[in-house]
């Protein structure tokens, strides 16, 4: 589906496409893609037939951050409107990193400021070996705000003050080693690496996918007392789910589970 800022789609296996489709300023965001892509991501969320995201933009550009028109639209606006409009992003990179499914980055150029910061939000994210990567808002004045916590986490602190403070220029390699990218490959290569990781995927569980997502997140931000309550409760849930009883089931009985994509080949 096109709609002004994003295109949208979802395939026969459940695997939903989301792609910034302004490419004629490389993909770059304004208030019209975050109001967009978060209503998208809503209902994706919502549709139990999707079971992973890609996230990618049209063109040679994955995304060049936030679009310069729109946001010297914001000076001299009332200071509580200013705020508001902040939030959007703030509320995309959120919903992105808690989205309930597999989501896969397909890095499919370039990337900058906030692109980067959207490509920290991905469980895996797959770019190319050759693009051009920057955190770039120090060079001009600005500060990389909304999109920080999902970077630096990314990264951790000693790569974000090497990328951050300077604006220093990076390429997929580099990304690789600073954990931002997953995997690197060349162009010719970017889609296969990309079904590669969705087949894996379409084999897991779905709930028990959206179950780590919900694990990862909840162990990092927690200490050991905390953590042995949710992780002694999610095991003992577990082990008397249908799913857990279904994958065992179907190991031992040398055949793929239920949920197993394959099945419907």
């Amino acid at each position: 589906m096109k709609r002004e800022a994003i295109e949208t789609r979802i395939d026969a296996r459940g695997v939903a496409y989301l792609t910034l489709a302004r490419p004629e300023v490389k993909n770059a965001m304004n208030g019209t893609m975050y109001d967009e892509a978060r209503a998208a991501l809503k209902t994706f969320a919502a549709d139990e037939k999707v079971r992973v995201l890609v996230l990618s933009g049209l063109g040679d550009v994955f995304c060049a951050g936030g679009d310069f028109k729109y946001q010297q639209s914001q000076n001299g606006r009332p200071r509580m409107e200013r705020i508001k409009e902040a939030q959007k992003l703030a509320l995309w990179l959120h919903e992105l990193d808690i989205f309930p499914k597999l989501t896969i980055g397909r890095i499919n150029g370039s990337a900058y400021a906030g692109g980067i910061g959207l490509m920290s939000t991905c469980d895996i994210a797959i770019g190319l070996a050759d693009a051009k990567f920057s955190i770039t808002e120090a060079r001009i004045g600005m500060i990389p705000g909304m999109i920080s916590p999902y970077v630096v986490k990314r990264i951790g602190e000693a790569n974000a003050r090497r990328l951050f403070l300077n604006a220093t220029p990076f390429d997929g390699r580099d990304a690789l080693g600073f954990g931002l990218l997953s995997v690197v490959a060349e162009a010719d290569d970017l889609d296969n690496l990309v079904e590669r990781e969705i087949d894996l995927g379409l084999r897991c569980a779905p709930k028990a996918v959206s179950g780590i997502k919900r694990l990862i997140h909840y162990v990092d931000r927690h200490g050991f007392e905390d953590n042995f309550i949710y992780t002694v409760d999610r095991v003992a849930d577990m082990w008397d789910s249908a799913d857990a009883a279904e994958g065992m089931q179907s190991f031992y009985e040398k055949r793929r589970p239920h949920w197993d994509w394959r099945n419907n080949e």
